[in-house]
């Protein structure tokens, strides 16, 4: 049974209506509706707090950009006077950003805080009103969810950061302890648990569901040894069951047509893509992949809009880990690159060659100075051939079914429970064309999410939990201080507010 609300008469001449059923955003400028006429229906009232999901869209951009590059799974060489951004890149594949560099450090630091103040926002203006409506716990705890992801990905990120609710007053808020975060994160995900829908129907896809919540409480408890000294690895299983048991999701038979263009619209993909951002290249622009990896003169390969900018691969160590037979490996752009049969070449100006046929292969020989063809290319997210404009249809996955089976695997092996662990890792190996494990190894299961999610914004994430981040080795990459196991406070955020204390060893 909903319950009724009262909601606030809200001026409404500059709202944008926007239906998140299906994830479709289908917009509608109300100029003319009475005040007192606005909400009308739980679809109304969740457009005025749509801002708290559409900043979604910016998790595949600065938090991407200095997750994936700062593992070992991308790496942003410089070829020739491209890339170079004055060392940014290579002070992430390196390990030796500063406060001040890369950029994109501020812009994860924005993005989690912008989706905060957006949530806060929201919860505020419903809490305030006075028009009858159904639906309004259940927005209140969606807004509770986004801005308890928006708090994960910070406290992964930065670890110690103000925790601002809609209750908060004041400028320049304090810093809370990276323990008093997690703690925050967890608590609202279980009130608002109660709260949400459940399933993964049309009317759930792309909201905020009991099967999102349950999917961040298990990934916030998985880390919780690292987020505040203390495991808790028992109670990310009956999280976990909570989304395996509901009947709503399921590993998609085909791995791929997970990120394909249009995998809205295929049931597969939505049973397996618990949680997305619905990029659709016009109301939801940042589905970039593509522009990052691929090859100046692949532009004419794949009919694109723009030439694309040459930059983002994968070490050979990375691509060398997915074995022949996986079929996952198809993510990947590797060897001779054709149109029409022909192999595509293109004129180095750096270099000063001529009719280079472009051919992609494992090995960098440089970090400051790589060739136009070194590393091997991502295709994990489909193409969109013939596209007209730089952002594309794809809507991109932040939590996966697979991702469930294997983070319930991981607690049940650190639980020394290995022979339970073995069937959820081989249901997803399996899917992949590989034959099953008979034993199971800590170095086995971070290889296995390293082959199931790359390019994910998982990666660095899991490198820490496993001990590999810091004092791990690859390519352009040395041991690192543990202190590195966390971002710097961006200078400009503690210029902006005094009350903030730079995290350690920076």
């Amino acid at each position: 049974m909903l319950k009724k609300i009262k909601i606030t008469g809200i001026a409404v001449g500059f709202l944008l209506l926007t239906t998140l059923n299906s994830c479709n955003l289908e917009s509608t400028v109300f100029d003319s509706a009475p005040s007192d006429q606005f909400p009308r229906t739980e679809a109304e009232l969740l457009s005025t707090v749509s801002s708290a999901y559409t900043n979604l869209g910016g998790y595949y951009g600065s938090p991407f950009e200095i997750n994936g590059p700062s593992s070992d799974e991308i790496v942003v060489p410089t070829r020739g006077p491209d890339w170079d951004d004055q060392g940014s890149w290579r002070s992430l594949e390196t390990h030796t950003w500063t406060p001040d560099r890369p950029g994109q450090t501020n812009g994860a630091w924005e993005f989690g805080f912008t989706g905060i103040v957006n949530a806060n926002l929201g919860i505020s203006r419903i809490n305030a009103s006075t028009l009858e409506i159904d639906g309004k716990d259940r927005i209140v705890a969606e807004l509770r969810v986004l801005r308890a992801f928006y708090y994960y990905v910070l406290c992964d990120l930065f670890g110690n950061v103000p925790i601002i609710t809609e209750q908060s007053t004041g400028q320049n808020p304090a810093q809370n302890t990276r323990t008093e975060v997690y703690n925050f994160i967890v608590s609202e995900l279980r009130a608002a648990i109660p709260l949400l829908r459940a399933g993964s129907g049309t009317a759930e896809y792309g909201r905020m569901t009991k099967g999102v919540a349950f999917t961040l409480l298990a990934k916030t408890l998985l880390n919780s040894q690292i987020f505040t000294g203390t495991a808790r690895w028992a109670e990310v299983i009956p999280a976990c069951d909570s989304v395996i048991n509901s009947g709503a999701y399921a590993l998609n038979p085909d791995f791929m047509s997970n990120f394909a263009v249009g995998n809205r619209n295929n049931p597969n993909a939505r049973r397996e893509n618990i949680m997305v951002v619905p990029y659709d290249g016009v109301r939801q622009g940042g589905n970039i992949f593509h522009m990052r990896t691929l090859h100046y003169a692949q532009q004419a390969q794949f009919q694109l809009a723009s030439s694309p900018w040459n930059g983002f691969c994968t070490i050979a160590e990375f691509y060398n880990s997915f074995p022949d037979g996986d079929a996952r490996k198809a993510m990947w752009l590797v060897g001779p690159q054709r149109i029409n049969g022909r192999v595509i070449t293109y004129n180095d100006a750096v270099t000063g060659e001529t009719a280079v046929p472009l051919d992609f292969r494992p090995t960098i020989a440089a970090l400051e100075r790589a060739t136009q063809r070194d590393g091997v290319r991502s295709q994990k997210v489909e193409i969109q051939q013939g596209n007209n404009r730089t952002d594309q249809d794809n809507h991109m996955p932040i939590f996966r079914y697979a991702d469930v089976l294997l983070m319930k695997a991981e607690a049940l092996f650190r639980l020394g429970r290995s022979t339970e662990a073995l069937p959820l890792v081989n249901s997803v190996r399996d899917r992949a064309g590989l034959p099953a494990l008979t034993s199971l190894t800590a170095d086995e299961l971070l290889a296995e999410r390293g082959r199931e999610f790359a390019w994910e914004n998982l990666r660095r994430n899991d490198l820490i939990r496993f001990d590999r981040f810091a004092n791990g080795t690859w390519q352009f990459k040395p041991v690192t201080p543990r202190f590195r196991e966390l971002f710097p406070i961006p200078t400009q955020q503690l210029a902006r507010n005094p009350s903030l204390r730079q995290n350690t060893g920076y």
